[in-house]
């Protein structure tokens, strides 16, 4: 008889509960069987013969066959009792021959003797599950075919009448073994699994009440739902259960945009790729030299499909861009004999190259005599090109696509935004913005990520769509290349722009931070004891490397005598060898990552702090953040088993943004929820409350009116406080432009004369600079540096005066705005504890009705204080942005717009006296009268813009806000509410227990939100 011990069957991928576990070494290949547990009925899988029918399917836990540890358990084996049903069955099919069903003979009076190498021979059995019945089948032709070619003298494999196994060969652990105690192992990594931020929004505790909320809305809603009455036209059940099927619903509405600037090279898209988990999603090269800008906008939704939105050029926007690049073009080609340096030619030889590109791109069918743009007039050459746009056919250039899978999704990208594509005509040129959707779990929080093209772009009117969008973002990634992050001119121009706009929210991410050489960093990190730490992995690296070669040698010379005749011991011998060589493999692997992990981490804590200390005190208020990442290294892990590739995945850096990218998300979203389940919860409730007592009939007539009366006093009242012409909250934006003239606005003295001399004075010292440094700061539109000037800004400089003594004021007119916020949210305080009084008064002999009442416009009046702080938020961020567009130098700037023509002008200037007439040009613009009233008029116009727009928003949510008070008011007050309530009592009945169900159950919620 043959005895099988199979372990109890268990579920894909999960051991059975407190069973014991097989140890495994990773060093050894040896195991050892699991002991029998008490209870267990091993016995019962003992068959009367040697016959197997193995039917395993992939992802099912392979049974082990293992000899029984004593003789006195074969002695049940063909007891009556043991029922065939319980007997697992088995098919084993050898590769490319079909399933046969044989017996195997049965032979007395041999010895069972093990095959050394027998699971090598049977490689390529082809295993699948079925029930658990148990016989055999093919099981002696599988075997007879894994003994082919060994010699007479070899004894039979099974002997049915001595007890016998099927044991693996020395030193081998069982296949099927091994491979179920691994399947757990075989998992890949998750991004959803990975931990979440540490903050107060994905405390289990709030996340448990969150669910709890919405889990409680999704009840009541079937509650509200159960009776017809929902059903009738305009009835307040009607708005309630409505209420309640959104609110069961509720997502974070939060948003946060996370921009990625760098030049190209930098390895942006890749990091993009790897941060959302999406291989080759976006281009990975500009794939052309006029490939400069198309901002990529990265969105969550559902669907598993990705879809793409085009948003196109105007022809207003496209006109400018073209006129600046027919310049550029014309410039170069009709002047190239007149430039003074080798610097010019290069500079504006590339501007012309740029302009030549995107005319190509755009137009390849008629711009092909070039010389066209050069005989003709410039005005004659804008004209063609009017012509030419016109003619373009927009519909090439679909707005929208969807249902897309990756690899169409990556093509159609590289359509939009390169011109190494197949489609005869390259669209990137006319395209302004891609938006990106897509299922990735970074997103998934409210987060957009936007890829970017650097500042240093030459083409001045995408190079500027970029400095615009980086005013926007919430957070700033400037990406480089680890190895020249220190000294990247990509990095420089973020770090600059953000300390003209006084931007904080600027980090840096080094890319490719496993390219590193041992070799290279034995002689830079010299005397260190990480030097010493690499010294001694390579030194057990060449020694475990020496020890492969060796075996290898060994293993190679039983080649030949092993499938001739090997003895025993010669077989034995090998399997030594072969498992030394796989241990040894592994202590090389491990090493390996050692040296890897050891080499990346000590560089980039190397690079980290001498990128914080060169640039910290650029980034107000000392908060940047650096992070080194390898996309190399996570993408070649990405997809194996996870507890292999987790050490991996976390060494490249990739988890530990996208942590950090999340976490953005995350304080907003418990602001919202938190909201969500004190307020919009307490809000519904409080009015199902009133619902609930006006179907209860105990008010009599005289209580009923004095209620009415009451409410109706009350909505008066609140009208006028809230709405009224002379509400506080109507007159805003009056107090803000007042706050503004006064401290700002009017000028004190000769201020404006004060500034023009300053500017003057400026403007006369660059007159005095040799004529090639001159121009160069025209080509770099004022921005610029050499050795003998140094560093320089002219915008800067032209404004100096005046960003002095318009700083101070501002300053003033900011905090004047905060003590604005502090007023209105007292005002409205005043206005509801004034309306709680009321009700408290005029309805004390109705005290259940005043206190559902006066519940409900609590969580009204936290709702609307919500709600307006988020509107002043937003007013403080826009005029943050205004604060940079008045009083910076950056090249959108108000001041960088007035100068742009300017610099225009003088760097399209060459030929013989063209020094003079740039000086002359640039002069002429900074000494123009009027300059600096026209940069008082646009702050102080977009200044009003912004509050009047305030003020709408304002207007608009304190209506809304005041048509929801109304509608509680109605619920007592309109008799139709009652005969809702009388329609089906047993309806009224059900919601009137639900609510006293959920209003229970809120009580934990409120507990867990403020703990």
């Amino acid at each position: 008889m043959v005895q099988v011990k199979l372990p109890t069957r268990r579920s894909a991928g999960r051991a059975d509960s407190g069973a014991p576990q097989s140890s495994q070494n990773s060093d050894d290949d040896s195991f050892t069987p699991p002991p029998s547990t008490p209870g267990s009925s091993s016995n019962r899988y003992a068959v009367p013969r040697a016959e197997f029918n193995f039917r395993f399917a992939p992802d099912a836990a392979l049974p082990s066959v293992e000899r029984p540890s004593t003789g006195e358990e074969i002695h049940n084996v063909s007891t009556p009792s043991t029922p065939v049903s319980q007997v697992p069955s088995f098919s084993i099919t050898p590769s490319g021959s079909a399933s046969r069903r044989i017996s195997t003979p049965r032979t007395a009076g041999r010895s069972n003797t093990t095959i050394n190498g027998l699971d090598i021979q049977l490689e390529g059995l082809r295993f699948s599950s079925t029930s658990l019945s148990m016989d055999m089948t093919g099981m002696s032709d599988a075997l007879r075919e894994a003994m082919a070619g060994r010699d007479s003298r070899s004894s039979p494999l099974l002997d049915p009448v001595v007890p016998s196994s099927i044991s693996p060969s020395p030193g081998r652990p069982n296949s099927h073994r091994r491979r179920s105690s691994s399947r757990n192992n075989l998992e890949k990594h998750d991004v959803r699994d990975e931990a979440p931020p540490n903050d107060r929004f994905t405390l289990p505790g709030f996340q448990k009440a969150l669910r709890d909320t919405k889990g409680l809305m999704t009840e009541l809603a079937d509650v509200l739902g159960s009776s017809a009455v929902h059903n009738e036209p305009d009835s307040v059940m009607q708005r309630l259960h409505s209420q309640a099927e959104n609110l069961s619903q509720f997502e974070c509405p939060s948003r946060r945009i996370v921009g990625f600037v760098g030049d190209s090279g930098a390895g942006k898209s890749s990091l993009l790729n790897s941060l959302l988990d999406c291989h080759d999603l976006a281009r990975s090269s500009n794939g052309g030299g006029a490939c400069t800008c198309v901002v990529t906008e990265f969105h969550f939704h559902e669907d598993r499909n990705f879809a793409i939105i085009v948003e196109r050029f105007s022809e207003t926007e496209l006109m400018p861009q073209l006129k600046g690049l027919l310049r550029d073009y014309r410039h170069f080609h009709l002047n190239r004999d007149s430039f003074s340096s080798n610097d010019e030619v290069v500079d504006l030889e590339k501007r012309a190259g740029i302009a030549s590109d995107t005319f190509q791109a755009m137009f390849p069918g008629r711009f092909i005599d070039k010389n066209t743009f050069m005989r003709d007039t410039e005005s004659q050459c804008l004209s063609t090109l009017t012509s030419w746009v016109l003619d373009f056919d927009q519909s090439m250039i679909p707005e929208r696509k969807s249902e897309l899978g990756l690899d169409e999704c990556s093509e159609f990208l590289m359509q939009l935004s390169s011109d190494t594509s197949s489609r005869a005509v390259p669209l990137w040129p006319w395209i302004k913005k891609i938006m990106v959707y897509l299922n990735a779990h970074i997103l998934s929080k409210g987060l957009i990520l936007v890829d970017l093209p650097g500042l240093r772009d030459l083409n001045s009117a995408r190079r500027n769509i970029t400095e615009r969008y980086l005013l926007k973002c919430d957070e700033i990634f400037v990406v480089a290349a680890e190895g020249r992050a220190t000294t990247d001119e990509g990095v420089q121009s973020v770090v600059e722009l953000a300390k003209k706009a006084r931007l904080s929210n600027v980090g840096i991410i080094c890319t490719r931070s496993d390219e590193i050489k041992a070799t290279e960093a034995l002689k830079d990190w010299k005397g260190k004891r990480a030097a010493r730490e690499i010294q001694e992995k390579l030194e057990v690296i060449n020694r475990e490397k020496s020890s492969i070669k060796d075996l290898e040698e060994e293993i190679s010379s039983f080649e030949d005598i092993y499938y001739d005749d090997p003895s025993d011991e010669e077989a034995r011998e090998l399997h030594r060898l072969e498992k030394n060589l796989r241990s040894i493999r592994r202590r090389l692997s491990r090493s390996k990552f050692d040296l890897q992990r050891i080499l990346v981490t000590t560089r980039n804590a190397i690079v980290e702090k001498k990128l914080f200390d060169l640039y910290r005190h650029e980034i107000p208020g000392d908060q940047l953040k650096v992070f080194c990442a390898s996309n190399t290294i996570y993408w070649d892990w990405r997809d194996t088993p996870k507890d292999e590739s987790m050490p991996h995945l976390l060494l490249s850096g990739i988890l530990a943004i996208r942590e950090h990218c999340m976490a953005m998300v995350s304080e907003s979203q418990y602001a919202a929820a938190k909201k969500y389940m004190r307020d919009d919860i307490g809000v519904l409730l409080g009015e199902l409350g009133l619902w609930v007592q006006s179907g209860q009939g105990s008010l009599n007539a005289e209580r009923k009116e004095n209620i009415r009366s009451t409410l109706d006093t009350l909505e008066r009242k609140l009208y006028l406080e809230l709405c009224g012409r002379a509400s506080k909250l109507n007159v805003v934006a009056n107090a803000y432009k007042r706050e503004f003239d006064t401290k700002l606005y009017r000028p004190q003295g000769d201020r404006v004369g004060r500034w023009s001399a300053a500017a003057k004075g400026a403007s006369n010292d660059w007159t005095s600079w040799h004529h090639a440094s001159y121009s160069a700061f025209c080509r770099n539109y004022g921005t610029h540096r050499t050795a003998t000037i140094g560093s320089r800004n002219w915008n800067e400089e032209i404004i100096e005066e005046m960003e002095s003594d318009l700083s101070p004021p501002w300053e003033q007119v900011q905090i004047g705005l905060d003590q604005q916020g502090g007023e209105i949210a007292e005002f409205i305080d005043d206005v509801f504890e004034e309306a709680d009084e009321v009700l408290d008064t005029e309805l004390d002999n109705s005290p259940d009705t005043a206190i559902a009442i006066s519940s409900t416009l609590l969580s009204q009046k936290r709702l609307l204080e919500a709600d307006m702080q988020t509107i002043l938020n937003d007013l403080e961020g826009d005029l943050r942005t205004l604060r940079t567009d008045a009083l910076s130098s950056i090249r959108t700037s108000f001041i960088g717009k007035a100068m742009e023509n300017a610099y225009d002008n003088a760097r399209c200037e060459s030929g013989g006296g063209s020094d003079a007439r740039r000086k002359a040009i640039i002069n002429s613009a900074v000494r123009r009268n009027g300059l600096f009233i026209d940069l008082l008029k646009s702050f102080r116009g977009d200044f009003n813009g912004h509050v009047d727009n305030t003020q709408d928003r304002i207007r608009e949510l304190v209506s809304s806000n005041f048509n929801a008070i109304r509608g509680t008011f109605d619920i007592v007050r309109n008799d139709n509410v009652a005969l809702e309530c009388e329609m089906d009592p047993g309806f009224r009945r059900r919601v009137e227990e639900g609510l006293a169900a959920t209003n229970e159950s809120m009580r934990g919620v409120y507990d867990a939100i403020a703990a």
